[in-house]
């Protein structure tokens, strides 16, 4: 009788959907955006254009989903909600969220499958660092990261680290609010870099910080001029090729003792449902795909890498 199909497993196929197609749904109706004060549902309705009852449903869900709260008949804002969920405010991801949502988006990977031809890629970058950059976790992973690559926080000399497609740059931060003589160079588009400024602030370390908008592609990173590099969520979106290029110009940039950190998910022979995902993902919306720790090693001996180690699944770091 084991010998059974697995229903269960069906169910897993479909039942995560109806979460992120309610907030869809949410985002449309811009819900949220009159909950900036508190108001009941017949008040979000009419701010809305909407039938009272259904808005009201959908606040409930929404309730028990503790992205809002509710005191007698009045629907408010939490904290997650009036930070993210709100049009107009600066960490608003609410266009990030429509895109990931939208079934267009997966009619395109359905095209990509039978074409065989990746789609352009359409990540929003800006509101992505603007999540991240308040994340509970990064700080102490990041220095956990930092400290499985041998650089210590109370390390007393001077250390220059430049972080590339830095985003929030949080997992350099990290770093620096713990290490008073770090200094940190972050090269990222202008407006990821917005966030990264704002971070600094909020972490107080912003005399500690540079700022480099720039083309990861073209940008001149210098010679000799840096103890530490992080390259970190942008490898994978990268040809072998612009991996190479990149990495060529990282080891001209770094001093004789620098040390190269990635971040970056590495492939393995056995996939697990993770890693397999990204891979489609980032097949299908770019051409991208998650490199394996081997051929990191290539290309980092190739471009003149000494030392090149595994620090975990999506760490390693080189040493010149």
């Amino acid at each position: 009788m084991n010998d059974l199909p697995n229903p269960d497993l069906i169910y897993d196929l479909f039942g995560g959907i109806f979460k992120p197609q309610f907030i869809r749904i949410a985002l449309l109706l811009d819900v949220f955006t009159p909950l900036a004060r508190p108001s009941t549902a017949e008040q979000v309705a009419q701010a809305c254009r909407a039938d009272s009852t259904g808005i009201q449903t959908l606040l409930d869900y929404f309730v028990a989903a503790q992205i809002l709260e509710k005191h007698g008949d009045r629907y408010s804002l939490t904290l997650t909600a009036e930070t993210f969920l709100v049009r107009g405010r600066k960490a608003y991801a609410g266009d990030m969220l429509l895109d990931y949502t939208d079934p267009k988006m997966y009619d395109s990977i359905l095209e990509s499958i039978c074409t065989g031809q990746p789609r352009s890629l359409n990540e929003n970058f800006v509101q992505d660092a603007w999540l991240e950059s308040y994340s509970q976790t990064r700080i102490p992973n990041s220095l956990e990261m930092w400290k499985a690559a041998g650089v210590r926080p109370e390390d007393k000399k001077p250390l220059r680290l430049l972080d590339l497609a830095s985003g929030c740059a949080i997992k350099s931060f990290a770093l620096a609010q713990a290490s008073p003589n770090l200094r940190v160079t972050c090269l990222d588009s202008a407006d990821v870099l917005d966030v990264a400024r704002d971070l600094a602030a909020r972490m107080d370390i912003t005399s500690s910080v540079t700022l480099l908008p720039a083309d990861l592609f073209t940008a001149d990173l210098g010679d000799s001029l840096f103890d530490l590099a992080l390259v970190g969520q942008i490898t994978h979106y990268l040809t072998p090729a612009q991996n190479r290029d990149l990495l060529r110009r990282i080891h001209a940039a770094l001093t004789d003792s620098g040390t190269l950190v990635i971040d970056c998910p590495m492939s393995k022979e056995t996939h697990t449902e993770s890693s397999a995902f990204l891979n489609l993902f980032l097949w299908s919306n770019g051409g991208g795909t998650a490199h394996s720790f081997e051929s990191y090693r290539v290309w980092l001996k190739e471009v003149g890498f000494q030392s090149v180690t595994q620090l975990s699944e999506r760490w390693l770091k080189a040493e010149k």
